[in-house]
């Protein structure tokens, strides 16, 4: 039960820290991270809960597509630690390319390769924007995101 309200708490909790406390960058990554668990949500409810013994094409297509925007917000945010929480999205997509390489993959480490990434992406989003909090405050405002 921890497993399944944890991450939904801390998702509530990093969401709201970042729209309240961080930059344009900070704010985007909590944006494609409540999107990803909205777009879950829908395809939970459009095609019932996962089997763990294929791949989900659902969450093939969000982790995808999740991968790609984390990564150009990465490559343009003025900010180091949005590279790790694509880093940990590609952990996501490389979980789904292994149980497509090998079926036989084992449940439980399909499940941990595709679901405890999330929980990481959160908690450098709470770290990434406390750290914007603290270099804005001695800095005074600055650049979001790369000037070229």
């Amino acid at each position: 039960m921890l497993s399944l309200w944890l991450p939904r708490i801390l998702l509530a909790c990093a969401v709201l820290f970042a729209a309240r406390k961080g930059g344009e960058p900070e704010q985007s990554v909590a944006a494609i991270l409540l999107a990803t668990f909205a777009l879950d949500v829908a395809n939970h409810a459009i095609f019932g809960d996962p089997a763990w013994f294929a791949v989900n094409p659902g969450h093939l297509v969000i982790d995808l597509w999740a991968f790609i925007v984390l990564l150009w917000v990465a490559l343009r945010a003025n900010r180091a630690w949005p590279l790790a929480v694509s880093a940990a999205q590609a952990l996501v997509v490389l979980g789904h390319a292994a149980k497509l390489w090998e079926l036989a993959m084992v449940r439980k480490a399909y499940w941990v390769m595709t679901q405890v990434p999330f929980s990481l992406q959160l908690l450098l989003l709470i770290f990434g924007t406390a750290a914007h909090m603290h270099r804005a405050r001695r800095l005074g405002d600055y650049h979001g995101w790369r000037l070229t």
